[in-house]
Order: structure tokens, then sequence, then C-alpha cells
């Protein structure tokens, strides 16, 4: 049997929160922090917690990133070898580590990139974007808390494309 952890990230909180869960709960909570009902309502939701036989309650809106992370639990930050090689890199806000992506399709980082830009400071709603780390792991982050994010361009654009200034 294989053994999933989902791994939180939440806001003002130093260290992120390790909790051991069964397969079904980590592709239901997946579904449910890609789910816009879900996040801009101020919702709670559970885990079951296997190794410690309890239930734990985590406000989504409180939650700057999930990953599921399978077998090993907790994996190492990435290394300085894997900072030179990447196609994605995202800073979010209140975190030191930087997340590097070095297997993001082009498809799918130019529409992390459109989500991104389509975000409204004046808006209130808030969305999960979904992430494959080069374990093939599932990454799921709150777009309002990426502060800062550098993708490989060459991989985006066509070179004859003109950026506008906001």
């Amino acid at each position: 049997m294989q053994n999933y952890y989902l791994k939180f990230f939440l806001r003002g909180k130093e260290n992120p929160f390790i909790y051991r869960v069964e397969k079904q709960t980590a592709k239901r909570i997946e579904e449910c922090l890609l789910s816009p009902d879900h996040v801009t309502n101020g919702e709670f939701v559970e885990i079951e917690h296997l190794s410690k036989n309890q239930n734990i309650y985590i406000k989504i809106s409180q939650v700057q990133m999930c990953q599921v992370l399978w077998d090993y639990g907790v994996v190492v930050s990435n290394s300085q070898e894997d900072e030179e090689c990447y196609s994605l890199a995202l800073v979010l806000n209140g975190i030191d580590e930087v997340f590097y992506y070095s297997e993001v399709e082009a498809d799918d980082l130019q529409e992390i990139i459109d989500k991104i830009m389509s975000i409204n400071n004046y808006s209130e709603s808030e969305f999960f974007i979904r992430v494959i780390d080069d374990d093939g792991e599932v990454n799921l982050i709150n777009a309002n808390d990426i502060v800062l994010m550098e993708c490989l361009i060459n991989q985006t654009f066509d070179e004859d494309l003109s950026f506008e200034q906001n």
C-alpha cells in the first residue's frame, strides 16, 4: 500500500503541517481546492489523519499551498542543482522557500500565467492552480499568495510577441 501525505503551508505559520492520509482523501482535497466554490466561501476541509487516528479541520482560505506527496512523505527542499534548470519558480507570500518546477509544459505554463495575470486586486475570489513537481506529485497553490513567478520565456512566448506595460 502506497502512503499519501498532505503537506499544508498555511498563512502566518512558519512550518508546514503534514498529515498521512488515504489516496481517496488526497484526491478529495485536490478536487476541493480546485473548486472555486469551496475556496471562496470560507469553508473548512476535513482530513482523516491515519497515523494519529484523528480528524483535522483546515480553513481553506488560509491554505497557501498543499502538496500531495506519496511514499516518503517529507521531501527535502530542492537542491541548488535543481535551481539552475527550471521552467517555473514560485515565491509565496511569507514563505522563505522558493518552489522550482523543471518539467512544466509550455501549454500548462501559459495557462498558469493567464490565470495569474487575470487576478484583480479588487476581487475577493481566490483560486488554486495545479502544478506537477519533478517527482510527479501534485502541488496546489493559492494564486493570490504568489508574489513572484519566474518562467522560461522561450517555452511560453513567441519571439515577436510584444508586452504591454501595466
